[in-house]
């Protein structure tokens, strides 16, 4: 008898055959607005906090960046509760921490970065949340969004593995973070009916390649960033607010990157000195252009 879950992935795989074996019955009707999948940036990263994209995505944004691809960043929150100081004005603390994300961006290359200033600590998969991030998916067109993972919710170690180690509650903007993109990429990103006061500020639907998730203990892709892991080091640096200004990030930086790249090997077979992991999702693959189809087509009858 199948399992649950095998039972459960069957089902998925035929809703998804049946989504794509159909279109909108009004698609090529009157009035009927295409959606764009041609891509204008190559990257977004989407983070709950100043810092967030910087450990979630850093080294692979300041690659993806030296190659000449197009990233902006966005956070979601003001990161006004980055500090165990209750009188610290929360604006103070807030133009602190952008400035410094800003720096950590101008290491990388990353050439864009929003903030949409929910409050930190309190952010929710809001109407006015799931509108402002897809707006800026619309506006920058990204083949591929980073973010959290919104699935976790707990990462521990065994305990009789590893007694001396303690376990890390994810915190609640970052599930918060993931569910939100999640669900403004689908559907209201690509559908043409969602938002459409975003229509007249010159922004039609679009549909996203990509998600790669971070933060994540279902890693399926690894980045190869020794070029860019010393980088993702210098970035970290910038949030002086948050580790101090002498804290040296170097050693452990490296040091995660080679413990990314060992668990590549041991799950992917992959040789690689410095890696940062995701959990990468397919939503669209573009149609090969048809002499491209007819020459493989030719090659596999040849």
């Amino acid at each position: 008898m199948p399992s649950k879950a095998t039972t459960r992935c069957a089902l998925v795989e035929e809703i998804r055959h049946i989504r794509e074996g159909f279109e909108m019955a009004d698609r090529k009707a009157p009035g009927a607005l295409q959606v764009i999948t041609t891509p204008d940036y190559e990257a977004m990263v989407i983070g709950a906090h100043p810092d967030d994209n910087d450990f979630g995505a850093g080294a692979t944004s300041a690659l993806w960046a030296k190659q000449g691809k197009k990233v902006v960043w966005v956070v979601m929150t003001d990161g006004a509760e980055g500090s165990e100081v209750p009188s610290l004005i929360d604006t103070d603390l807030m133009h602190e921490r952008e400035q410094e994300q800003r720096k950590a961006c101008e290491v990388y290359g990353v050439q864009v970065v929003e903030f949409l200033r929910f409050p930190d600590g309190h952010l929710t998969n809001s109407e006015a949340a799931r509108k402002a991030v897809a707006r800026l998916i619309r506006k920058y067109r990204p083949r591929v969004i980073f973010t959290h993972d919104p699935s976790e919710h707990i990462l521990a170690p065994d305990p009789d593995e590893k007694p001396n180690e303690t376990a890390y509650l994810n915190h609640p903007d970052h599930r918060a973070t993931g569910n939100i993109v999640l669900d403004a990429i689908f559907p209201a990103v690509g559908n043409p009916r969602s938002y459409r006061e975003l229509l007249a500020e010159g922004l039609p639907p679009y549909r996203v390649h990509e998600l790669y998730l971070f933060f994540t203990s279902k890693e399926n892709t690894y980045v190869e960033v020794s070029k860019t892991i010393d980088l993702k080091a210098k970035g970290l640096r910038c949030h002086v607010t948050q580790f101090g200004p002498e804290t040296d990030m170097l050693d452990r930086v490296r040091h995660w990157g080679e413990e990314t790249a060992k668990e590549a090997k041991e799950k992917k077979g992959l040789e690689l000195k410095s890696a940062e992991a995701f959990r990468r999702v397919k939503l669209y693959v573009p149609e090969k252009p048809e002499q491209e189809v007819e020459k493989q087509e030719a090659e596999v009858e040849a």
